[in-house]
């Protein structure tokens, strides 16, 4: 085995101590402990060296043995050369000494090892120097060792570590093996599951992007991931599979564990939000308020061992299991973890946003280019401007200046300072207003001003009330300021107000650019696929920049199982709204009578929606209704499929499209037998999507498809594909709106939508229902 590794790699995990800190007080440290060490450095004599790079090469029982390093500091002493290795701290220089944090020291005496080596000499002295953050004073600790003592400690570092990488070099050896064996989990193949296969294999060899459409039923999940696995050629290669949603992660790890269970060796990981798995009810990741974040990194290497060797499945609830008997926070954990395993199956963020993306992963230094595969692709165009999009709202401000005042008042100025200039901004607008203005730099640095000085104060006060509240009202800010940095021609500054509440926004437009960058300079080959990638040219320009291959399956159910109706005498624009609601009542009564069973309406809003409901309670109709309401938790979703599940009587959900029921969920056989589509989906006009409408307008000339006609159309694909889930299903499918009769719409259909019937009253619906039901 030829290992290539680095100082700072193998102590950490050996000797690793110290407690977690936040991503932005890591940040902080970070570049205060550079400034430190610079300044200390540039009060070397002469002859002294900074910086000094240094490397050394072994061969411990035929593994070839690589480690590079950069020595902070090499002095000449009086007795000699003395290797100096300079940190920073906030903690009092009275209660350090050479071994309270192992890592350092084992740091300097690696240094001194390789350079004793190099230079042939019999012994070398460290200097260990603390500098105090604060008072920039120093406490040094000076050490002397023999070159005996050096090899001693460094042979029992490198056993120590070269065990660790063994094991892994074992799996990944298997690992291997198991993929060139590795058979299609099932006897046969779908129809255009094969084609989506060799698509998929063909692109991550080439190194290239792809775009596959594939409707449901193909398989996407295992065609994916199948030759995804069978492409990997080397050690460390990786495994993305990204989706918007639980359900795609549920789908994803059963779809491993049935490969697993044909004969594939392989580690995989769940990576899970930090909200979800956190075990403390109050989310403070301070040592002092939680357990778990004590002492982490003195922890770590045990747990990672422990689960290793134990486990090949690291799902949220195994990850929790071990978090728990190592006491260490899981999320955490996770992404340590992830390190060893062979796929992460994990959220968009964790790839994609500039503020939660693995930076392990996918920063400018990542030594990793996974395979990237992104489920349910059409959710990212949207996801992926909210990812670049940040927003600093008055009413939390004015909160935040409530909450931190409690704790100090010394921000009680700049809180007044950004209060007044929100409030002067506040005087350009109108109510339910959104307006692009000029981008102000002084109002983001005084954001950023401020977001420092808290930074600051929350690092130097640990024991103070309301810490996690303030971490939390915190994120906009440095959301807002971590965005402001991205500001180009594909975002706009915008001052909203609505409901109440004025915002001052930096909102993206478009953000192929940033996806793009990520998937060339990060990824090995990446794989975007969906049933509803329609109009694939909108999605290869809103995430790649028109860039990449694209392959169309066929779908494998038979298109006359799903009977397609439009019904064309009845237009939904939202002048004509009023005196389309009887027409939509005669569509649900019609559709409900025609056969028992479940049925959905999905409407464009909820006060759509609910203008509907308030007539259909006054109809005399023998159906029961499950309406949706805004603000459903997931358990009220689950309580509503559960009810789907359990029928006695005829059911009519009306939910909105585009929202948890219609994605997502798979309503299996008798679940669901019919949808009415009111409308095409349109998001809701002016504000925003304006601004973005003007934008594509410029860019591609078509500015309102981009903005609008493409992205309601999705949700209405989507919406029709819940009802046939599986090769036995059959149902109805209404589309309702005279929008879908035009050229435009009728050229975005799928193909599989080839047989669609248009109906003008419902005598001649209930005519074609009844037809269909004879059928089946």
């Amino acid at each position: 085995m030829e290992i290539k590794t680095n100082v700072k790699e193998i102590v950490g995990l050996v000797y690793g101590s110290g407690d977690l800190i936040s991503e932005v007080s890591l940040m902080k440290r970070a570049e205060i402990g550079s400034l430190l060490h610079r300044e200390h450095q540039s009060r070397y004599r002469d002859k002294d060296q900074s910086e000094v790079y240094i490397d050394y090469r072994d061969n411990i029982n035929g593994h070839e043995i690589t480690i590079i390093g950069r020595i902070d500091g090499v002095l000449q002493g009086e007795d000699g050369i003395v290797i100096e290795e300079i940190k920073s701290t906030v903690k009092d220089l009275s209660s350090l000494n050479e071994n309270s944090v192992p890592a350092h020291l084992a740091q300097a005496k690696m240094y001194a090892y390789f350079y004793l080596c190099n230079n042939n000499l019999q012994k070398i002295s460290i200097k260990l120097s603390y500098i105090h953050v604060e008072s920039k004073a120093i406490k040094a600790f000076d050490l002397c060792f023999s070159e005996k003592e050096l090899r001693e400690f460094y042979n029992h570092t490198i056993t120590v570590y070269l065990k660790w990488l063994i094991l892994i070099d074992k799996h990944e050896s298997e690992r291997n093996k198991s993929l060139q064996g590795l058979s299609f989990p099932y006897d046969s193949f779908r129809c255009g599951q094969k084609e989506l296969i060799s698509a998929v294999y063909k692109n991550i060899i080439s190194k290239s992007i792809l775009y596959a459409i594939a409707p449901t039923g193909v398989g996407k999940t295992i065609a994916t991931l199948y030759p995804a696995l069978k492409a990997i050629n080397q050690k460390k290669q990786k495994v993305f599979y990204a989706t918007a949603k639980n359900s795609g992660k549920k789908i994803a790890l059963d779809t491993v564990s049935l490969l697993m269970d044909n004969g594939l060796i392989c580690k995989t990981i769940e990576i899970t939000a930090k909200n979800s798995i956190c075990f403390q009810k109050i989310k403070d990741c301070d040592s002092d308020k939680c357990p778990f974040a004590d002492n982490y990194y003195g922890k770590l290497f045990p747990a990672l061992q422990d689960i290793f060797h134990n486990e090949d499945f690291f799902c949220k609830e195994t990850v929790s299991a071990y978090a728990k008997k190592h006491q260490i926070c899981p999320f955490e954990f996770s992404l340590d973890l992830s390190y060893y395993a062979d796929i992460i199956i994990c959220d968009y963020n964790y790839v994609f946003c500039p503020l939660t993306h693995l930076k392990r992963y996918f920063d400018s230094d990542a030594k990793y280019q996974p395979i990237l595969l992104v489920d349910e692709a059409h959710n990212l165009a949207s996801r992926s401007k909210a990812m670049y999009s940040g927003l600093i709202s008055a009413q939390k401000t004015i909160l935040f200046k409530e909450v931190i005042n409690k704790a100090s008042g010394e921000f009680a100025e700049d809180f007044t300072t950004i209060i007044d200039y929100l409030y002067n901004y506040e005087k350009d607008i109108v109510a339910d207003d959104y307006t692009v203005a000029t981008y102000d730099e002084y109002f983001v640095s005084l954001i950023g001003q401020l977001l420092d000085k808290i930074n600051d104060f929350l690092d130097k006060n640990k024991k103070i009330d309301g810490r996690a509240e303030i971490y939390e009202l915190l994120s906009d800010y440095i959301r807002f300021v971590t965005i402001a940095d991205y500001f180009d021609e594909n975002f706009v500054y915008a001052l909203a107000k609505e409901n109440n509440d004025f915002t001052v926004h930096i909102d993206c437009l478009n953000a192929s650019a940033f996806l793009l960058k990520t998937i060339k300079e990060k990824t090995l080959s990446s794989i975007f696929f969906s049933a509803t990638l329609y109009p694939l040219p909108y999605y290869m320009k809103t995430l790649t920049e028109d860039e990449g291959n694209s392959v169309r399956i066929d779908s494998p159910f038979d298109p006359k199982r799903l009977k397609l109706i439009f019904l064309d005498n009845v237009s939904i624009k939202y002048r004509h709204r009023e005196r389309s609601i009887v027409s939509i009542i005669e569509a649900i009564r019609v559709l409900g009578n025609s056969r028992p069973g479940n049925y959905i309406v999905f409407f464009p809003s909820y006060s759509y929606m609910q203008m509907v409901y308030k007539e259909l309670k006054n109809c005399n109709f023998d159906f029961s209704y499950l309406v949706q309401k805004p603000g459903f938790t997931f358990q009220q979703r689950e309580e509503i499929i559960t009810v789907f599940r359990n029928r006695n009587k005829t059911q009519i959900g009306l939910f909105v499209m585009g929202g948890m029921f219609s994605e997502g969920i798979d309503y299996i056989g008798d679940m669901l037998n019919g949808v009415i589509i009111v409308g095409v989906g349109l998001p809701y006009y002016g504000g925003y999507n304006n601004v973005v409408k003007a934008y594509f307008e410029r860019k591609f000339s078509n500015g309102f498809d981009f903005a609008y006609t493409f992205p309601g159309f999705t949700k209405v694909v989507q919406a029709v594909g819940r009802v046939i889930r599986q090769e036995k299903d059959f149902g109805v499918a209404i589309l309702i709106d005279t929008r879908f009769g035009s050229l435009k719409y009728q050229n975005l259909f799928p193909q599989e939508w080839s047989e669609i019937v248009r109906i003008s009253d419902s005598f001649n619906l209930s005519i074609e229902l009844d037809n269909f039901w004879s059928k089946y």
